[in-house]
């Protein structure tokens, strides 16, 4: 019998058919999430009732990344911008009500399918996987220039302001700061202000002595003393509380922080911070203090929607399927040209962490020589040719794209990816200086 993990709505019928699909539920939340059974690879998230949205995000960003997410709700909420955007960022799939059987347990088995085929194969790819951002991909101007920027930044000890929507990869931002810094060598300590169980932020971020509260049996540092000598990384700034806004501005202000039941204590850590909330607008509502904004804006990095880096959807594409491909111990597989043309006419409103997930399942799921923009699920962006271009612009693009699968299938040799394209070497280095392609 397989444990099913379950959160939001909890509904007889939908109880009913799992039972008869011989799963074993257990329901969770915001406060029992660290009481997961290790054996669980898959979650359902039923959001047909009640307004969870907030609660179930929070939820998500503290599993394990080994659990594969499924979510259950009504067909009018495809409608709802917050419910859509949370499929897209952190779904492996989704169902609607009224509850078919078979097609959940279809949903549910391709779900355990394919977390159980990354748990085989995740210790030996482990390396590999956390790599995946090592080297981004900045064809596009606007990237070229966030990481010229990074590079001038990093050396100094500025408060950095990283702002962008979710799933522009604010934390790679933070991480390449801290990494092209002088602190390098010290600690890299993420603080997510959203996720943090409320009664437990204050002993979380400054830590706590034994015996401060119920159940604190022993002495327990705070994520600032962990970061001492290094960088702590403030993700989802925004969502911080206020009565902890004013701890932290005190720490900011004079490098002293008070851990719960404990003395004043001193770290020597840089700060960086991230939100994708509009921090001005929380100021005038009041939910935002302006004297703490103004300490941690020494210099703001704005991350871009991956829809304005259209040079760099291709070449993310390919780096995530060799990714994926290695770690669950797959063929690598080139793109398709319906694939080409799908992935760089959708507006991705889930950034790169929407493209993540597409290409995940398409490396799984393809069953042909090439992905699919049918595997990606954009088979219907596919279909939406655009007749305003020119002949040779669609030669052009066309040309470029064979010459990039060409390279990723060869990795990197030229001779074999002339070959491949029965074309001379000669020809080749025309055709990469002529469309700005580097050798992978």
């Amino acid at each position: 019998m397989e444990t099913l993990l379950m959160a939001g709505f909890q509904c007889y019928e939908l109880n009913r058919v799992l039972s008869q699909l011989q799963f074993d539920t257990q329901y969770i939340d915001k406060d029992n999430k660290n009481k997961i059974p290790a054996n669980c690879i898959l979650c359902l998230i039923d959001l047909r009732q009640g307004d969870i949205i907030n609660e179930v995000n929070y939820l998500v960003r503290e599993l394990d990344p080994k659990i594969h997410i499924i979510v259950l709700i009504n067909k009018a909420q495809l409608d709802d911008a917050a419910i859509s955007t949370f499929i897209v960022q952190f779904a492996w799939d989704f169902c609607t009500s009224p509850i078919d059987a078979e097609r959940l347990a279809k949903c549910l088995g391709h779900g355990i399918g394919l977390a159980k085929l990354k748990q085989q194969h995740h210790a030996p790819q482990a390396k590999q996987s956390s790599n995946i951002h090592d080297k981004p991909v900045t064809e596009s101007e606007v990237m070229k220039q966030l990481f010229r920027q990074v590079e001038r930044v990093a050396p100094t000890n500025i408060p950095v302001l990283i702002r962008g929507e979710s799933g522009t990869g604010k934390e790679l931002v933070a991480t390449k700061l801290h990494q092209l810094s002088a602190r390098k060598d010290q600690p890299f300590v993420t603080v997510n202000c959203g996720a943090m169980a409320a009664g437990l932020i204050q002993s979380d971020l400054f830590g706590h002595q034994k015996g401060a509260f119920t159940g604190a049996t022993s002495s327990r540092k705070g994520k600032i003393a962990l970061a001492d000598g290094g960088t702590l990384f403030l993700d989802e700034i925004g969502d911080l509380p206020a009565e902890l806004q004013v701890n932290l501005l005190r720490f900011l202000q004079e490098g002293v922080f008070d851990s719960v039941g404990g003395m004043p204590q001193t770290a020597d850590v840089r700060i960086l911070a991230a939100t994708h909330v509009d921090l001005e607008s929380a100021i005038e509502q009041g939910s935002f203090r302006l004297d703490l904004y103004y300490r941690l804006n020494g210099i703001t990095i704005d991350t871009p929607q991956l829809k304005t880096r259209r040079d760099d959807i291709i070449g993310l594409a390919n780096q995530f399927i060799r990714v994926y491909s290695n770690e669950y111990g797959l063929m690598t597989k080139p793109l398709s040209q319906s694939a080409c043309h799908a992935l760089l006419n959708y507006p991705w409103p889930g950034n790169v962490r929407e493209l993540i997930n597409r290409v995940r399942r398409a490396v799984v799921l393809c069953d042909t020589q090439q992905i699919s923009a049918q595997n990606l699920e954009l088979a219907k962006i596919d279909k939406k040719r655009h007749s305003s271009q020119s002949l040779k612009t669609l030669k052009d693009d066309a040309e470029k794209q064979a010459l990039q699968q060409a390279v990723m299938i060869a990795d990197g040799q030229v001779e074999l990816a002339a070959s491949n394209l029965d074309i001379s070497r000669a020809t080749f280095y025309r055709l990469m200086d002529k469309h700005d392609l580097p050798l992978v």
